[in-house]
């Protein structure tokens, strides 16, 4: 069963800490963010760490002392898009930290489907070269794409984890869109 809540949201860590400082001194910075979103209460979803391109696998120790330092009773999910973490240990210094490899259909990367915590977070981002504007309905046919990704949301259900996934407009060019047509396929509505 495919329950949908609309208003749980997960939120983008600031650029100013994962882009600008690269996770390093950004310890004011972070306090103040969290203690933003912790006013969110039971609406708040999972804090994601989106890291920039260049932020490759040998920041993998700046990565794990900042994921140490962050308080807990939040859900974290860290986003790489660097393929040198491809092969790394991150899946397992996430698991040790319970925090979510974020899940992304992005050029360039590939496919990951391993979940590190006890949710999964999965981002459609697509190119943004390809829908640069005008994001007001599909314009791109993805369904067996989706399709891959509902399958592997059932392996995730069944192993009693709780899903995110979010659509970006670059995906398909329109979000909400995206987000329909991928319930419509996990409703067997092909």
């Amino acid at each position: 069963m495919v329950r949908v809540s609309v208003f749980v949201d997960s939120v983008h860590n600031s650029k100013e800490i994962t882009h600008e400082q690269n996770l390093v001194g950004a310890e004011a910075e972070v306090e103040t963010f969290i203690s933003t979103m912790a006013g969110l209460g039971d609406r708040l979803g999972p804090l994601l760490l989106q890291l920039p391109p260049s932020f490759d696998v040998e920041g993998m120790g700046v990565l794990e002392d900042f994921l140490k330092r962050l308080p807990e009773g939040f859900r974290y999910a860290v986003e790489v898009r660097h393929r040198s973490w491809l092969g790394s240990d991150l899946s397992e210094m996430l698991g040790e930290r319970g925090a979510a490899l974020a899940l992304i259909d992005y050029p360039g990367m590939p496919r990951m489907d391993e979940a590190t915590a006890d949710f999964s977070y999965i981002r459609w981002l697509g190119d943004r070269r390809e829908f640069p504007e005008g994001q007001t309905h599909l314009k791109k046919e993805r369904d067996e794409d989706l399709l891959w990704w509902s399958d592997l949301v059932d392996r995730f259900l069944e192993e009693g984890r709780t899903v995110f996934a979010y659509a970006n407009n670059h995906y398909q060019n329109h979000s909400p869109s995206t987000v329909e047509r991928f319930l419509e396929i996990r409703r067997g509505q092909r």
